[in-house]
């Protein structure tokens, strides 16, 4: 499942593509899965500079470097009891609920959860307060009723959506 996104120049000035595959790697004694980005180039050895025109290998660019590591730390986060940001978007999906609302409601700042979803978990105690919320409709309808910028018809509204 290798995906192609952006545009970055090889060793010898050819354009090529962005790609993202899953990978598995163990960090502080978990397995982690998340997608690495890479780009395809020649093999290099590093002893004598050599370039191998017969294979291909994973090079990284700093940009992708920073996201890759960015992947495996929310993962890490994402094992050690934080909301995943999968979770939280089908969770938004299922209750039809704004991100920017979900963060409000949470206390957060307005783009929080948005962020999350596209960059993954940064903090721990986040996480796991967004987890909590997910799976304890108590919590939710609580936190729904003491929020100071929702109004309440729209306080009524997701405190109906979310008794499904």
């Amino acid at each position: 499942n290798v995906m192609e996104t952006k545009k970055i120049l090889t060793r010898e000035n050819e354009l090529t593509i962005e790609m993202k595959e899953s990978v598995t790697k163990k960090y502080k004694g978990f397995d982690l899965s998340y997608t690495e980005s890479f780009y395809l180039d020649y093999e290099v050895d590093e002893e004598t500079g050599i370039i191998n025109k017969d294979k291909k290998v994973k090079h990284y660019t700093k940009d992708q470097m920073n996201r890759n590591l960015k992947a495996l730390k929310s993962a890490y986060m994402v094992a050690k009891g934080a909301a995943a940001p999968e979770e939280i978007i089908n969770y938004r999906i299922k209750y039809n609920i704004a991100a920017s609302t979900l963060s409000l409601i949470l206390g957060f700042s307005k783009n929080t959860i948005s962020n999350i979803e596209n960059e993954g978990v940064t903090s721990l105690s986040s996480g796991r307060l967004i987890k909590m919320c997910l799976y304890n409709k108590e919590i939710m309808f609580h936190y729904i009723n003491l929020c100071d910028s929702i109004d309440k018809q729209k306080k009524e509204e997701l405190t109906n959506r979310l008794s499904v």
